[in-house]
């Protein structure tokens, strides 16, 4: 027989484990209530899908750009929000998470229900969602704005192209002939331009084995230290690779401001005009 302090003890020791579940269960509410909180206030889509694609739950950046509540979302899948060919490719991405257990990420064009912006760049982050056992039960996804950031590199793409257009067309290295190049340079020389002609002259000489090459400057404005170094800097390296350097187009005030700077030119053919130069290149090739 079971005597009644014994049926006390146990009963006692039942409501003690009873509070105490009560008190991890609401711990745990209170913390899931947190994160989902917490989710909500991120300028962050997040979601969360079973294996079939479905909505389980999401946070409210995405339920606003969806234009539903979760209530309204539960159980929905992309194809209730987005164009087709969106909504297949977020699925495909979505279950290839589910089946091989993968993270995938990468950005990828997004076009949001309720926007009228047009379609937009997002960052897209996708990862398994495992039961207790360690089974995948479904995906978890999150993603954000970077149309802002890929426009910026765009930009920044095409200056860089426009500035190496620049350079290029700013010092241009021609063929004249078998042999023989031609740079015409024009306006003003600083120094990263006859840093980028003299880089592009020895690469041209090099490819092509050039025996000559005429370096005109009928259209130089200004004649300063930055053009006489590049005129001495190029017939010496020129010079090392085999070939001679033909200098043409020296106006007068030019001759004298480089004797003024005692510019050491040894090894550079003048002559007045790049006809002139062209024809003693073309004798000279062998």
């Amino acid at each position: 027989m079971i005597r009644s302090e014994e049926l006390l003890d146990g009963s006692t020791e039942d409501h003690a484990l009873v509070r105490t579940l009560e008190e991890k269960v609401r711990a745990l509410e209170d913390e899931l209530r947190f994160f989902r909180a917490l989710a909500d206030e991120l300028p962050l889509s997040l979601y969360h899908k079973d294996r079939e694609g479905r909505c389980v739950w999401a946070n409210a950046a995405l339920l606003e750009s969806v234009g539903s509540g979760l209530e309204g979302a539960l159980g929905k899948t992309v194809f209730d929000y987005y164009p087709r060919e969106l909504a297949e490719k977020y699925d495909a991405d979505d279950r290839h998470v589910v089946e091989t257990g993968e993270t995938w990420q990468g950005v990828e064009e997004h076009q949001a229900p309720t926007s009228s912006e047009g379609a937009r760049y997002v960052e897209v982050k996708k990862v398994p969602v495992r039961d207790a056992d360690g089974a995948i039960s479904g995906s978890m996804g999150i993603y954000w704005d970077v149309t802002g950031v890929r426009r910026a590199e765009r930009l920044e793409e095409e200056r860089r192209a426009q500035a190496i257009t620049l350079r290029e067309l700013g010092a241009p290295l021609l063929p004249l002939a078998d042999r023989v190049l031609a740079m015409p340079l024009i306006g003003r020389i600083d120094g990263a331009r006859a840093a980028q002609a003299l880089d592009s002259l020895l690469h041209g000489v090099s490819e092509r084995q050039a025996a000559v090459v005429l370096l005109d400057v009928t259209g130089v404005t200004t004649i300063d230290d930055e053009v006489v170094r590049l005129l001495v800097d190029a017939a010496g390296a020129v010079r090392l690779l085999g070939a001679r350097v033909v200098l043409t187009g020296v106006k007068a005030a030019m001759a004298q401001a480089m004797i003024e700077m005692d510019a050491r030119l040894d090894g550079i053919v003048t002559l007045s005009t790049m006809q002139a130069g062209v024809a003693w290149a073309l004798g000279r090739r062998k």
